[in-house]
């Protein structure tokens, strides 16, 4: 894989400066009349600055590195995509990592792509910051108003479509627990009374008081919820969650619960995890797992544990039905598999979260066998013909 990388990143240098060969020629026509997209590659390439010196870094570098500079060389101008690859199919996706950080804009690139069937019409935005307040009396509050309003009698609940922020306020107020409920499509912010704060991902629900007790600060998550804990010593701070209790001081942390499997990441200070009779501590940079009745902890990737805190798509060796999983959340779409999809393929790449649909369904069926259409909120994934 890497050795046709470097020899195609040859024939491509050497054609933009005039030095091939009849054979090589007759090489690269190979290359181009392989693929229409190779042709429409090579001729961006051409029209791109710098690109000799580029390629001749690009054909030097293994998968690991590779995965690196493009990481590394994210630009302004390439906001919509940062990276993408692809184990099986790294030498092309390497040409296309370059191309599109080169060129900062794929749209054009991808127009005549037939596996991805989207409409102008039915593209679907990115999710939007909002969410539904159920409070302790069972009203319910849309939070979808960018006009900042008070939510309760006790002036301590005050929010809008960007935020919900609980007041500390001396006035006594029952431990009584209000939701914070957040829908497909979307994604919000909260501020608790200690001040705490919380961002809590698509189709997640945090349960929270309006006022701590003075023993502890306890909250309840189902799915996933990235904290950052204000320190006090002498009330700890708990989240619950599927039987999972979380305990913290001070720290910043990111826990999934959309499944039975129930995972928290620290990225800062210290947590204790516990299950039932079982407890693990754990230190920046690690994780712990829990399932039926097994906690275990080990090294955490937080790139990819905090990639939806940091606003990207991140699949680190996942199946399409986990990538499946993540757009239904965050486009709000019902995805269905059409024909011998193979599930248990792995795919490895990341894209920022703020594009449209089809943007993501265009890269993926680039470097992928899968066919993409959707059909109103339905995404239907098949292979190619």
């Amino acid at each position: 894989m890497k050795e046709n990388t470097r020899h195609i990143t040859d024939l491509i240098q050497k054609f933009l400066c005039g030095q091939l060969t009849a054979e090589e020629q007759v090489q690269l026509d190979e290359w181009l009349n392989a693929s229409s997209q190779n042709k429409q590659l090579l001729e961006s390439f051409r029209k791109a600055e710098n690109i000799a010196e580029d390629l001749a870094v690009i054909r030097q570098l293994d998968v690991n590195q590779a995965w690196e500079r493009l990481k590394n060389k994210e630009s302004n101008s390439a906001r919509s995509f940062r990276k993408w690859s692809l184990s099986i199919a790294a030498s092309i996706v390497f040409l296309l990592g370059g191309f599109l950080l080169w060129k900062g804009d794929f749209t054009s690139f991808f127009s005549g792509d037939k596996s991805v069937i989207v409409s102008k019409k039915q593209d679907i935005a990115p999710a939007t910051s909002g969410a539904v307040l159920v409070l302790a009396d069972g009203s319910r509050l849309s939070l979808n108003s960018d006009s900042t309003k008070t939510l309760t009698k006790n002036n301590n609940l005050i929010g809008n479509s960007n935020e919900l922020i609980v007041k500390q306020t001396d006035q006594a107020i029952p431990l009584q627990y209000n939701s914070l409920i957040v829908p497909k499509a979307s994604f919000y912010k909260m501020t608790l009374a200690d001040g705490t704060k919380v961002w809590v991902n698509a189709l997640s629900q945090l349960k929270f008081p309006a006022q701590f007790s003075p023993k502890e600060r306890r909250v309840f998550l189902d799915g996933e919820a990235y904290f950052e804990v204000a320190p006090k010593s002498d009330q700890p701070f708990i989240v619950e969650s599927k039987g999972n209790e979380i305990k913290v001081l001070g720290t910043h942390f990111n826990i999934n619960s959309y499944s039975d499997h129930v995972r928290t990441t620290l990225a800062e200070g210290r947590v204790e995890v516990r299950q039932h009779d079982q407890r693990v501590e754990l230190f920046p940079g690690e994780y712990a797992s829990s399932f039926k009745d097994n906690l275990v902890k080990g090294k955490a990737d937080l790139a990819h544990d905090l990639a939806w805190h940091n606003n990207e798509f991140y699949f680190k060796k996942e199946t399409i039905t986990n990538i499946a999983h993540q757009l239904s959340r965050w486009y709000d779409l019902d995805v269905t598999f059409r024909g011998d999809v193979q599930l248990d393929k792995e795919y490895t790449g990341s894209i920022e979260r703020d594009v449209k649909l089809s943007q993501v369904l265009e890269m993926l069926s680039y470097v992928s066998n899968l066919r993409f259409e959707v059909e109103g909120n339905k995404l239907i994934i098949a292979t190619k013909s």
